[in-house]
């Protein structure tokens, strides 16, 4: 049975905030496989935030793929830690890294990839990618890991539900 102890944003009300994104936000619960290396993909297609200059909405599709450590992420709280972005100003590629360094610092994954795939404006596309490696790692673990996240892909584009495109 997995450990709920720690949770405190799932099956209760939640207080929505859409202007101030915190790592405080995100829970953890222990991985339930930490013996065996394997991967989570989490993706959000309504992401939004605010354009720093102009204050118009910016939308896009994030693509959230780690190999956990000691930790997972609680899906209801990364919900409400990416909608805390609607109504913040930031730049794409700030929003990435943000995100990125936030849940490496909660949940200490062993390879962490946060990929942007925003909404053209002005004709461009911007996609950004963050990649977050353990320090520790050495390149057996580090090539595991692409291999991992790889072949995530492949099975997710496979079955339609198009992870990374």
């Amino acid at each position: 049975m997995s450990d709920t102890s720690n949770l405190t944003k799932l099956g209760r009300p939640a207080e929505y905030r859409y202007d101030h994104p915190d790592a405080s936000i995100l829970e953890a619960f222990p991985n339930p496989r930490t013996g065996a290396a394997w991967v989570v993909g989490l993706d959000c297609h309504e992401f939004t935030s605010l354009c720093p200059m102009t204050g118009q909405p910016d939308f896009g599709r994030l693509h959230i793929h780690y190999v956990p450590g000691a930790s997972c992420v609680e899906s209801k709280s990364l919900k409400l830690y990416l909608g805390a972005f609607r109504n913040h100003g930031a730049f794409h590629e700030d929003c990435v890294n943000r995100i990125a360094d936030d849940l490496v610092a909660v949940i200490e994954p062993r390879w962490l990839r946060v990929f942007g795939d925003f909404s053209v404006r002005g004709g461009i596309a911007i996609r950004p990618l963050a990649l977050r490696v353990a320090e520790e790692m050495g390149p057996d673990e580090r090539d595991l890991c692409r291999e991992l996240v790889d072949h995530h892909d492949r099975v997710t584009a496979w079955s339609g539900s198009g992870s990374t495109r």
